[in-house]
């Protein structure tokens, strides 16, 4: 199995000392305090031992009661699975509900660690290209005409990684439809529902009328609370799927400790996580702006995520030459485009996970390198 393309770039940028960093969306705020003194008190409680599978009823309460914002009525003893982050969740839910073969749509730029676990499982992406000019909303006729008789599931991610393109509630009640025409499942990543701006609002497929049944809610603390290395997220989705995935002998499960900071980042208080949003804000605003005045590159500012993902087409290099000529002449590491599927060609994904200075510098070295390659 070849080696992803962000894994080469994160090689190469180790050999070169001194490179600014831009490449993994690792969240340059501490975990908040509150969190961080629940996991200790657990700790020195005795909650040490083994955890009970599937999540302890507490956090899974707490994961219940803090989805249901979005009019999703989950039943936390047996809809609600926890595990050691996001990726496992992911993976459980393609092992449990699909076969070989079996064909995926994915909207194209996609979060790049999808493809490696569906090509490691033989299944089949069917891309539906969302579009610069549409500022990255969904093509409903494209979508549509992607849909095969093999096809059996479509992966929403909203917020977006890494185009930050909040999907409308129009745009979800067309996937709705189409799920249930075609007898389709779901998976809704929404892992970024906490970061949404100018007053746009996150909406869970989920809730819509016909969707409880067949959709796969993934969560993740690793972003909304800054929780990137303790490892920690969940599924919820209805009792007829869960039970199928909870018979997979998949033995990962999230310390009790940390489980128990999972409850108390649920419940509060919640002024870390708007602080979070607010920099995340004026970082995306700032470096909007400071990318479009550079001669050959064009930067749409993101509706929610953390990510800008800026196009350098008029440059004349391909992402991959473009990354590597960054990094080897000024220090800069990125991931390339095309790495989030071929509609991410002539891009790069910068993510707002370090201060405005740092990232002034990463701009910085993107227009000395801009400026002398210019075709």
């Amino acid at each position: 199995m070849e080696v992803p393309l962000y894994r080469k770039m994160i090689a190469k940028a180790r050999g070169v000392k001194g490179a600014l960093t831009i490449l993994g969306g690792d969240p340059d705020f501490e975990t908040p305090k509150h969190v961080r003194d629940a996991a200790l008190t657990a700790m020195n409680e005795g909650w040490t031992h083994y955890p009970v599978m599937g999540g302890m009823p507490d956090l899974k309460e707490a994961l219940a009661s803090y989805h249901s914002r979005y009019g999703t009525d989950w039943d936390s003893t047996d809809e609600v699975i926890v595990f050691p982050g996001s990726t496992p969740a992911l993976y459980i839910s393609f092992v449990g509900t699909l076969n070989r073969g079996d064909e995926v749509i994915l909207f194209e730029p996609y979060y790049m660690g999808y493809t490696p676990l569906i090509d490691y499982l033989d299944l089949n992406v069917i891309p539906v290209h969302l579009k610069e000019e549409k500022r990255y909303h969904i093509d409903m006729e494209e979508l549509q005409g992607r849909v095969t008789s093999k096809t059996k599931m479509i992966v929403l991610c909203s917020p977006n990684n890494p185009t930050g393109t909040v999907f409308t509630e129009e745009e979800l009640e067309g996937i709705a439809e189409l799920a249930e025409e075609n007898d389709l499942l779901v998976i809704s990543d929404e892992i970024y529902d906490q970061f949404i701006y100018d007053e746009r609002k996150h909406h869970s497929i989920a809730a819509l009328p016909g969707m409880r049944e067949r959709t796969i809610v993934i969560m993740s603390f690793s972003k909304t609370f800054a929780m990137t290395g303790w490892r920690l997220g969940s599924i919820m989705a209805d009792e007829s799927i869960t039970s199928s995935l909870r018979r997979i002998p998949v033995g990962g499960r999230p310390a009790t400790f940390i489980q128990k900071a999972g409850v108390a980042a649920l419940t509060g208080p919640w002024e870390p996580v708007e602080e979070f949003r607010r920099e995340y804000r004026l970082r995306r605003d700032h470096l909007v702006k400071r990318l479009n005045e550079i001669e050959g590159i064009n930067c749409i500012s993101p509706e929610g995520a953390f990510y800008l993902f800026p196009n350098f087409e008029a440059v004349g290099q391909k992402s991959i030459e473009f990354c590597e000529g960054l990094l080897e002449e000024q220090k800069l590491a990125t991931v390339p485009g095309i790495a989030f599927g071929a509609t991410g060609e002539y891009h790069v994904r910068i993510p707002l996970v370090k201060s405005i200075d740092y990232l002034n510098k990463c701009a910085d070295a993107m227009e000395n390198y801009v400026m002398k390659h210019m075709s």
